[in-house]
C-alpha cells in the first residue's frame, strides 16, 4: 500500500518543475478549495477560473513557498479566499452585461459594424481563454501583495487542526449568532466593518465590537483545539 507524501514533500517536487507532483497536490486539495471559492462567488464558471488560477500560481511561486516553510494547504486556501474575494468586490463594482461584450470605448458599441466585426473575431472560447488569462493576471499580482508567506501556519499545525476538524467546526458553532454572521460577511463577502453594518442594519460600533469578540473567540477556540485541553470543548 503506497503511502500519502507530506503535501509540503510534493511542494519541493514542483519547485524543482515536477508537474505530476502539481498534478497530485491539484488532486488532493482541489476539491476542498473550489467549495471554498464557490462558498464565496455567486458563478462556478468563475470559481473554477479562480481555481485554475491560484495552482498555476503555485507552480511559479513554489520556490519562494518552499523557502519560507509555509504549509502548502494553508497556503492554497489563503490564496484562493483572497483571489474569489478580490473578484467578488469587481463584481459589485462592475456587474457583467451578458447582452454587450463592449464598454462604450471608442465608439464600438455605437457601430453596428463593430460590433459584428467584433463577435466575429472573438468567439466564446477565444474569450473565455483571454477570461482565464485575466484572472490568472489578477491572482498573481492582486493576491501576491497581500500574502507573506512567513506568516502562515506551519504544516504541523494543519495537520493537527485537520484531525480535529469536526472538534473545530463544534467550537465555532459556539459562537453567537450576531458574531458568527458578521464574522461570516467580513471572511466569505469581504464587506468592511461599515458595510457589514449597513447589511445587517447595525451601529458600525456595535458590528466592530462583534467582530473582535468572534476573532478572539475563534483565535482562543483554535488553540484549545490543537492544545491538550481540546476535550473540554
Amino acid at each position: 500500500m503506497s503511502v500519502e507524501l507530506p503535501g509540503e514533500d510534493l511542494l519541493a517536487r514542483v519547485a524543482r518543475g515536477d508537474q505530476a507532483a502539481l498534478g497530485e497536490l491539484y488532486d488532493r486539495y482541489a476539491p476542498r478549495i473550489y467549495g471554498l471559492i464557490v462558498h464565496i462567488l455567486p458563478s462556478r464558471e468563475a470559481a473554477e477560473d479562480i481555481l485554475q488560477a491560484v495552482f498555476a500560481r503555485l507552480w511559479h511561486e513554489s520556490p519562494h513557498l518552499r523557502r519560507e516553510g509555509g504549509s502548502v494547504a494553508a497556503w492554497l486556501v489563503v490564496s484562493a479566499r483572497e483571489a474569489a474575494v478580490a473578484r467578488l468586490r469587481s463584481l459589485r463594482m462592475h456587474p457583467p452585461d451578458d447582452g454587450h461584450q463592449g464598454h462604450g470605448h471608442g465608439g464600438e458599441t455605437g457601430n453596428p459594424e463593430s460590433r459584428k466585426t467584433k463577435s466575429a473575431t472573438s468567439p466564446p472560447a477565444a474569450r473565455s481563454a483571454r477570461r482565464k488569462a485575466e484572472t490568472v493576471r489578477q491572482v498573481a499580482g492582486e493576491a501576491a501583495r497581500t500574502l507573506p508567506a512567513a506568516w502562515l501556519p506551519q504544516a504541523k499545525e494543519i495537520a493537527l487542526i485537520d484531525d480535529r476538524l469536526a472538534l473545530l467546526h463544534k467550537a465555532i458553532n459556539q459562537l453567537p449568532p450576531p458574531q458568527r454572521e458578521a464574522l461570516e460577511l467580513a471572511v466569505f463577502a469581504g464587506l468592511s466593518e461599515s458595510e457589514i453594518a449597513a447589511a445587517l442594519g447595525e451601529p458600525l460600533g456595535k458590528v466592530r465590537t462583534s467582530l473582535r469578540a468572534a476573532v478572539t473567540f475563534v483565535k482562543h477556540r483554535r488553540r484549545a483545539v490543537c492544545g491538550t485541553w481540546a476535550a473540554n470543548i
